[in-house]
């Protein structure tokens, strides 16, 4: 049995940040560090195994690199396996430096979406031993259970051949059947970190639901989770929710999927057991503006859905076509109202400096933002992650500064990375503050986010506003 050492590692800052799949952000949508599923969900696979394992979330617990060394030195692990996000990847390569430098003999092995892209960019670094391509956890088991030796057989790896003296990429793993999928060991961390904005309470994430049949040109969620909708049984997913009732004293969920209401008939048969059950829970999800319709939306509210995001992008049908979202502002319109009809608090996601952004256009999507009912607004930088069509259409097109495409740092959803024509980063960028300034300004916005607070469980009453009006 191997021992194995799990995390996500510190942030470069020491603020907190998120690395889950398609989600690579620093800790501020609604400022809140989400737990980290697939960690724990690989946790439950190996602890099904009988391995020894250590789990951190560095910036859960407001770790740093100096706490890492000193657990490399305490645990002794045979293998070291993190997650990794495109922003942050030059620190999560170094920390591979680190721990070889500790003890060279740990098996180095990170995952994430930019280094299944870019798995021969990142192997140039001789301390990573292997890039975890796609879905990580059943890889993650048969590395661990393979006693580290031979590893040419092992599906959804890539690393160096000392055979052949170049990097190799055995075959892709095939995707966990959704009758497969554990629920997350969220008992090997500490959850109170884990809080919802404003009103401070703990909560977790359910994942009914893997992969995404949209094709949107900035996103990299087929990277990771594949583009083939995987279910998982319904009474699975509530066991999972009653358990981590009565395990971790908490009724607070977000319900975690790229598009979880892509099957309606699935979320209406899930949100018809939670009712069954009789569990009293509040639960978020996200959700496309094509997808959803009034009796869904009245017996999710039903079930114990306080909000829904919906990611809007744009106010303008040209740009939301050149994405290949296939929604348009009619829609997005329609589901805000259907949403907040239905007594549900609403956010939109939007995004700035898409290709084709004008002046007009990036008013154009302000406009909507401000004259829909929602509770949050969102609002990011396109962002061009390797993998996507968006990254290959910038490099082609000359939008991204080689400085750029050369430090990842600069590949996030802020500050602004791409140089389009007659529209520059700073532009955009600005832009992008003002709209924050804007939305969260309005009186009504601002009440609405007083009512939302739970005065005895506030912990951390960083907000949107505070966040952006600061203008960091």
């Amino acid at each position: 049995m191997a021992r194995v050492f799990l995390f996500n590692p510190p942030a470069p800052d020491g603020r907190g940040f998120t690395r889950e799949g398609r989600c690579t952000q620093e800790a501020g949508v609604w400022a809140t560090q989400w737990p980290p599923v697939t960690l724990t969900t690989a946790a439950a696979l190996l602890e099904a195994d009988g391995h020894h394992l250590r789990l951190v979330d560095f910036p859960a617990r407001g770790a740093t690199i100096r706490d890492l060394e000193a657990m490399v030195r305490s645990e002794h692990p045979d293998i070291a396996l993190w997650s990794t996000a495109t922003p942050t990847m030059a620190f999560d390569l170094y920390i591979s430096d680190v721990i070889k430098k500790i003890r060279s003999d740990i098996l180095t092995c990170i995952f994430g979406t930019h280094v299944t892209a870019c798995p021969d960019e990142i192997l140039r670094n001789s301390s990573v031993d292997i890039v975890i391509r796609g879905e990580p956890e059943q890889i993650i088991r048969r590395l661990c259970a393979s006693g580290l030796s031979d590893i040419s057989t092992i599906p959804g790896i890539s690393y160096r051949s000392s055979r052949i003296g170049q990097f190799q990429h055995n075959p892709s793993e095939s995707w966990l059947s959704p009758e497969t999928i554990p629920a997350p060991a969220w008992h090997y961390l500490d959850i109170r970190p884990y809080r919802l904005p404003l009103s401070g309470r703990t909560f977790l994430i359910v994942a009914p639901i893997r992969g995404c049949p949209y094709r949107c040109n900035f996103c990299t969620a087929p990277l990771y989770y594949g583009s083939k909708l995987r279910k998982r049984p319904i009474a699975s997913v509530i066991e999972e929710i009653q358990n981590n009732i009565a395990r971790h004293h908490i009724s607070e969920f977000f319900i975690w999927a790229d598009t979880f209401t892509a099957d309606r008939r699935y979320v209406q048969e899930f949100c018809q057991a939670i009712l069954a059950s009789g569990m009293k829970i509040s639960w978020t999800c996200n959700s496309r503006v094509d997808t959803i319709d009034e009796e869904t939306l009245v017996l999710m509210k039903k079930a114990g859905l306080w909000m829904i995001s919906f990611g809007l992008e744009s106010g303008n049908d040209a740009i939301l076509e050149k994405t290949g979202k296939k929604i348009t502002v009619a829609q997005s319109i329609a589901a805000v109202n259907m949403a907040s009809k239905a007594g549900i608090k609403v956010a939109g996601h939007f995004i700035f400096g898409l290709p084709g952004e004008t002046e007009q256009t990036l008013e154009d999507t302000l406009r909507l933002s401000l004259s829909l009912s929602l509770d949050i607004a969102q609002y990011y930088t396109a962002a061009p992650f390797p993998g996507t069509d968006l990254y290959r259409d910038a490099l082609r097109e000359g939008w991204l500064p080689d400085r750029s495409a050369r430090d990842t740092s600069r590949l996030s959803q802020s500050p602004a990375a791409l140089e389009l024509p007659g529209l520059p980063s700073s532009r955009v960028e600005a832009f992008r503050r003002h709209a924050y300034r804007q939305f969260y300004s309005r009186p009504r916005v601002l009440a609405g986010l007083i009512s939302l607070m739970d005065w005895g469980a506030v912990v951390n009453l960083s907000t949107p506003i505070k966040r952006f009006f600061s203008n960091k």
